[in-house]
């Protein structure tokens, strides 16, 4: 399957867990409109080192992450959200896709 996948520097996300996200960039704001519109799954992937110079554009990943399903969104006033991920499966990241083990 193809989700978009949200990069952080120091979250690593598991299946059978909870993780509670406050969204404000506006990129990621529009990923979980689309997502909650969607399916409602999103990536999670951890950056790897050097992530700084390419945080715009596509910064470097590790190749195995997590498919979170979206169990609870508040969006807040001024648009940024409060949304809680319940973690599905194990994926590997090729490009922009995702292959769930």
């Amino acid at each position: 399957d193809i989700v978009p996948i949200f990069p952080l520097p120091t979250v690593v996300f598991f299946p059978q867990t909870y993780l509670p996200l406050h969204i404000f960039e506006p990129r990621y704001k529009e990923m979980i409109q689309e997502a909650s519109r969607n399916g409602q799954c999103i990536g999670m992937a951890l950056l790897k080192d050097g992530w700084e110079d390419q945080y715009e554009e596509a910064p470097p990943i590790y190749s195995i992450g997590c498919v979170g399903r979206i169990v609870s969104s508040h969006a807040l006033s001024d648009g940024r959200y409060n949304i809680v991920l319940q973690g599905l499966h194990r994926c590997n990241y090729q490009e922009q896709t995702v292959m769930a083990h």
